[in-house]
């Protein structure tokens, strides 16, 4: 995964307002932490996060003392260790991960795949430092999705989510693995829209609009189909042999 110029100026810096939208603003914070851990609980003993940003999906998982987290980029990490202390937080690409093999007993992945031109070498080192039986577990974003497809085509950095589907993630998994588990979340997240910090909306704290967005949400279970929710989780079990 080079650190190419438009990664390194969407994520190289530090994003605490992000941060404490997706772990303390109200809604928001309530959503993210079921996601992930709808997708990832339950844990493993030795836990690598790829791509941890600044430790939010880790904070969520109430993640166990000695979990460790990677990023490509050092002023993210430096943010995640003041809110995470207990955890480690490694700078590294994850096609050249710094571990022994057989270092880790589970591998989380969150929207980190569709920022890769080849995942290949990100899986075979993903295969490479968990224990045989190991398991990783992929979250992404489904190309499907209106509000998937609209976050892509407006931003260039994101454009790979297009090509983001369930045969496309489990076709990655089985190089390395075994699928066991495929799921799909989160049906229309429109408060990640409404809600975002970008627009600057004080929306959140208006009861009727919480209560729409809610009703919005809710109704979305119902009829929007599940080949086109927000996310895809594929779960798989390691069994390439090293």
């Amino acid at each position: 995964m080079p650190a190419s110029d438009h990664l390194r100026a969407a994520f190289g810096d530090a994003a605490p307002e992000h941060l404490a939208w997706q772990t303390t603003s109200p809604v928001v914070s309530e959503r993210e932490r079921d996601l992930v851990r709808g997708a990832f609980l339950p844990l493993g003993g030795r836990l690598l996060d790829l791509g941890c940003g600044e430790g939010a999906t880790l904070l969520h998982l109430d993640a166990p003392p000695g979990a460790v987290g990677v990023d490509l980029f050092e002023p993210k990490l430096e943010l995640a260790r003041r809110v995470l202390p207990n955890a480690t937080f490694v700078a590294a690409s994850a096609d050249a991960l710094p571990f022994p093999d057989a270092s880790f007993d589970h591998v989380i992945v969150r929207d980190v795949i569709h920022h890769l031109d080849d995942p290949g070498p990100t899986m075979r080192e993903i295969a490479r430092v968990l224990v045989p039986g190991g398991r990783v577990d992929l979250l992404e974003p489904c190309r499907y999705n209106p509000l998937i497809a609209l976050h892509a085509l407006t931003n260039p950095v994101e454009r790979l989510e297009l090509r983001s589907s369930v045969p496309y993630l489990t076709g990655l998994v089985r190089t390395i693995g075994q699928v066991v588990r495929v799921d799909r979340q989160q049906p229309m997240p429109v408060h990640r829209l409404v809600f975002h910090p970008r627009f600057g909306s004080r929306a959140v704290s208006i009861p009727a609009v919480r209560s729409g967005v809610d009703a919005a949400e809710a109704l979305a279970r119902w009829v929007v189909p599940e080949v086109m929710w927000a996310y895809i989780h594929v779960r798989g079990i390691v069994t390439t042999a090293r």
